[in-house]
Protein backbone atom coordinates (compact mmCIF):
# COMPACT_ATOMS: atom_id res chain seq x y z
CA UNK A 1 0.00 0.00 0.00
CA UNK A 2 2.65 2.09 1.09
CA UNK A 3 4.72 1.44 -1.96
CA UNK A 4 1.56 2.31 -4.90
CA UNK A 5 1.45 5.96 -2.89
CA UNK A 6 4.77 6.40 -3.18
CA UNK A 7 4.80 5.67 -6.64
CA UNK A 8 1.16 7.45 -7.13
CA UNK A 9 2.87 10.56 -5.28
CA UNK A 10 6.10 9.97 -7.54
CA UNK A 11 3.84 10.05 -11.05
CA UNK A 12 2.15 13.12 -9.91
CA UNK A 13 5.53 15.04 -9.26
CA UNK A 14 6.76 13.88 -12.58
CA UNK A 15 2.99 15.28 -14.36
CA UNK A 16 3.98 18.22 -12.56
CA UNK A 17 7.36 18.83 -13.62
CA UNK A 18 6.18 17.75 -17.01
CA UNK A 19 3.40 20.67 -17.06
CA UNK A 20 5.24 23.16 -15.45
CA UNK A 21 7.86 22.34 -18.25
CA UNK A 22 5.65 22.40 -21.12
CA UNK A 23 3.85 25.81 -19.50
CA UNK A 24 6.04 28.11 -20.81
CA UNK A 25 5.70 26.46 -24.26
CA UNK A 26 2.26 25.44 -24.36
CA UNK A 27 0.65 28.86 -26.65
CA UNK A 28 -2.93 27.93 -26.98
CA UNK A 29 -4.99 30.65 -26.43
CA UNK A 30 -2.44 33.22 -27.10
CA UNK A 31 -4.44 34.68 -29.88
CA UNK A 32 -7.74 35.15 -28.13
CA UNK A 33 -5.41 36.72 -24.83
CA UNK A 34 -3.69 39.21 -27.56
CA UNK A 35 -7.58 39.65 -29.05
CA UNK A 36 -8.55 40.86 -25.27
CA UNK A 37 -5.63 42.85 -25.04
CA UNK A 38 -5.65 45.18 -28.58
CA UNK A 39 -9.89 44.91 -28.88
CA UNK A 40 -10.41 48.18 -26.76
CA UNK A 41 -7.51 49.86 -28.68
CA UNK A 42 -9.01 48.93 -31.64
CA UNK A 43 -12.50 50.21 -30.50
CA UNK A 44 -11.12 53.59 -29.60
CA UNK A 45 -9.28 54.22 -32.48
CA UNK A 46 -12.49 53.68 -34.75
CA UNK A 47 -14.09 55.52 -33.05
CA UNK A 48 -11.74 58.46 -32.89
CA UNK A 49 -11.80 58.32 -36.86
CA UNK A 50 -15.70 58.40 -37.15
CA UNK A 51 -15.13 61.62 -34.05
CA UNK A 52 -12.80 63.24 -36.42
CA UNK A 53 -13.92 62.45 -39.89
CA UNK A 54 -17.66 63.95 -38.96
CA UNK A 55 -15.75 66.96 -37.19
CA UNK A 56 -14.07 67.77 -40.34
CA UNK A 57 -16.92 67.35 -42.40
CA UNK A 58 -19.07 69.68 -40.34
CA UNK A 59 -16.59 72.10 -40.42
CA UNK A 60 -16.13 72.18 -44.08
CA UNK A 61 -19.77 72.61 -45.00
CA UNK A 62 -19.83 75.32 -42.07
CA UNK A 63 -17.24 76.81 -44.19
CA UNK A 64 -19.62 76.58 -47.29
CA UNK A 65 -22.52 78.12 -45.30
CA UNK A 66 -20.86 81.26 -44.64
CA UNK A 67 -19.08 81.74 -47.91
CA UNK A 68 -22.55 80.54 -50.07
CA UNK A 69 -24.72 82.88 -48.20
CA UNK A 70 -22.30 86.07 -48.35
CA UNK A 71 -21.40 85.60 -52.07
CA UNK A 72 -25.15 84.96 -52.95
CA UNK A 73 -25.93 88.23 -51.43
CA UNK A 74 -23.24 90.53 -52.73
CA UNK A 75 -24.50 89.52 -56.10
CA UNK A 76 -27.22 92.42 -56.07
CA UNK A 77 -28.20 95.56 -55.13
CA UNK A 78 -31.48 95.21 -54.11
CA UNK A 79 -33.26 91.90 -52.36
CA UNK A 80 -36.67 91.37 -50.84
CA UNK A 81 -37.08 89.87 -47.47
CA UNK A 82 -38.82 87.02 -49.61
CA UNK A 83 -35.55 86.64 -51.41
CA UNK A 84 -33.40 86.68 -48.49
CA UNK A 85 -34.90 84.33 -46.03
CA UNK A 86 -34.95 81.64 -48.84
CA UNK A 87 -31.88 82.22 -49.74
CA UNK A 88 -30.80 81.64 -45.87
CA UNK A 89 -32.92 78.62 -45.64
CA UNK A 90 -31.54 77.07 -49.00
CA UNK A 91 -27.61 77.78 -47.50
CA UNK A 92 -29.00 76.21 -44.38
CA UNK A 93 -29.70 72.75 -45.94
CA UNK A 94 -26.01 72.37 -46.77
CA UNK A 95 -25.45 71.31 -43.04
CA UNK A 96 -27.48 67.86 -43.76
CA UNK A 97 -27.24 65.25 -43.21
CA UNK A 98 -26.42 66.75 -39.48
CA UNK A 99 -29.57 68.48 -37.99
CA UNK A 100 -30.27 72.26 -38.68
CA UNK A 101 -31.71 72.59 -35.19
CA UNK A 102 -28.60 74.12 -33.70
CA UNK A 103 -27.60 75.89 -36.94
CA UNK A 104 -28.06 79.82 -35.77
CA UNK A 105 -26.94 81.76 -38.41
CA UNK A 106 -26.71 85.73 -39.09
CA UNK A 107 -26.44 87.77 -41.90
CA UNK A 108 -25.62 91.50 -41.46
CA UNK A 109 -25.31 94.51 -43.89
CA UNK A 110 -23.02 97.06 -42.12
CA UNK A 111 -23.08 100.54 -42.80
CA UNK A 112 -19.19 102.03 -42.48
CA UNK A 113 -18.71 105.71 -41.39
CA UNK A 114 -15.91 107.72 -41.96
CA UNK A 115 -14.19 106.17 -38.66
CA UNK A 116 -14.26 103.17 -40.43
CA UNK A 117 -17.22 101.80 -37.59
CA UNK A 118 -19.52 99.48 -38.77
CA UNK A 119 -23.22 99.06 -37.37
CA UNK A 120 -25.88 96.79 -38.71
CA UNK A 121 -27.75 98.71 -41.68
CA UNK A 122 -30.53 95.40 -41.74
CA UNK A 123 -30.42 91.98 -40.82
CA UNK A 124 -31.44 88.68 -41.25
CA UNK A 125 -31.14 85.44 -39.16
CA UNK A 126 -31.96 81.48 -39.48
CA UNK A 127 -32.75 79.60 -35.87
CA UNK A 128 -32.30 82.85 -33.62
CA UNK A 129 -33.49 86.50 -33.22
CA UNK A 130 -32.08 88.76 -36.23
CA UNK A 131 -29.92 91.81 -35.46
CA UNK A 132 -31.66 95.38 -35.52
CA UNK A 133 -30.96 98.07 -37.05
CA UNK A 134 -28.05 100.26 -35.58
CA UNK A 135 -26.61 97.29 -33.75
CA UNK A 136 -22.63 96.12 -33.60
CA UNK A 137 -21.56 94.14 -36.24
CA UNK A 138 -21.53 90.66 -35.18
CA UNK A 139 -18.16 90.01 -36.34
CA UNK A 140 -15.12 92.45 -36.06
CA UNK A 141 -14.45 94.04 -39.72
CA UNK A 142 -10.89 94.54 -40.33
CA UNK A 143 -10.20 98.72 -40.76
CA UNK A 144 -7.99 97.67 -43.90
CA UNK A 145 -10.53 96.11 -45.81
CA UNK A 146 -13.57 98.88 -44.59
CA UNK A 147 -14.21 101.77 -46.89
CA UNK A 148 -16.40 104.72 -45.62
CA UNK A 149 -19.40 104.58 -47.42
CA UNK A 150 -19.19 101.18 -48.90
CA UNK A 151 -21.33 98.91 -46.68
CA UNK A 152 -20.18 95.02 -45.59
CA UNK A 153 -21.60 91.63 -45.74
CA UNK A 154 -20.82 89.72 -42.86
CA UNK A 155 -22.00 86.44 -42.26
CA UNK A 156 -21.65 84.29 -39.12
CA UNK A 157 -23.11 80.89 -37.83
CA UNK A 158 -22.60 78.80 -35.49
CA UNK A 159 -23.05 75.20 -34.81
CA UNK A 160 -22.85 72.27 -31.99
CA UNK A 161 -22.12 68.76 -32.77
CA UNK A 162 -22.64 65.87 -30.59
CA UNK A 163 -21.58 62.60 -31.90
CA UNK A 164 -22.17 59.04 -31.03
CA UNK A 165 -18.47 59.13 -29.62
CA UNK A 166 -18.31 62.11 -28.54
CA UNK A 167 -18.83 61.27 -24.55
CA UNK A 168 -17.22 58.06 -25.08
CA UNK A 169 -14.26 60.09 -26.02
CA UNK A 170 -14.60 63.39 -23.61
CA UNK A 171 -11.56 61.88 -21.01
CA UNK A 172 -9.14 62.24 -24.57
CA UNK A 173 -11.00 64.98 -25.65
CA UNK A 174 -12.28 66.99 -22.78
CA UNK A 175 -15.32 68.04 -24.33
CA UNK A 176 -18.54 66.21 -25.10
CA UNK A 177 -19.38 68.25 -28.54
CA UNK A 178 -17.49 70.47 -31.03
CA UNK A 179 -18.75 73.82 -31.30
CA UNK A 180 -18.22 75.67 -33.91
CA UNK A 181 -18.24 79.28 -35.43
CA UNK A 182 -17.35 80.36 -38.60
CA UNK A 183 -17.56 83.82 -40.31
CA UNK A 184 -17.43 85.56 -43.71
CA UNK A 185 -16.70 89.49 -44.56
CA UNK A 186 -17.18 91.14 -48.33
CA UNK A 187 -17.97 93.89 -49.74
CA UNK A 188 -21.32 94.30 -52.79
CA UNK A 189 -20.07 93.18 -56.22
CA UNK A 190 -22.47 95.37 -57.64
CA UNK A 191 -22.09 99.08 -56.25
CA UNK A 192 -21.14 99.84 -52.74
CA UNK A 193 -24.82 99.31 -51.24
CA UNK A 194 -27.14 96.06 -50.69
CA UNK A 195 -30.77 97.14 -49.77
CA UNK A 196 -33.67 95.35 -48.40
CA UNK A 197 -37.17 96.01 -49.18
Amino acid sequence: MLTRLKTTIAGYKDRFRLARRNFGRDERGVSAIEFVLIFPILVGMMAGTVDIGQALTVSRKMNQIVATLGDMTSQQQAWTTTEIDAIITGTSTIIEPFGKSDLKIDLAILDVDSALKTKVNWARSYNKTALQKTDPSPVAVPTNIATSGVQMIVVKATYSLTTPFSKLLKPITGVTSYNYQKTYIMRPRNGDTVTLS
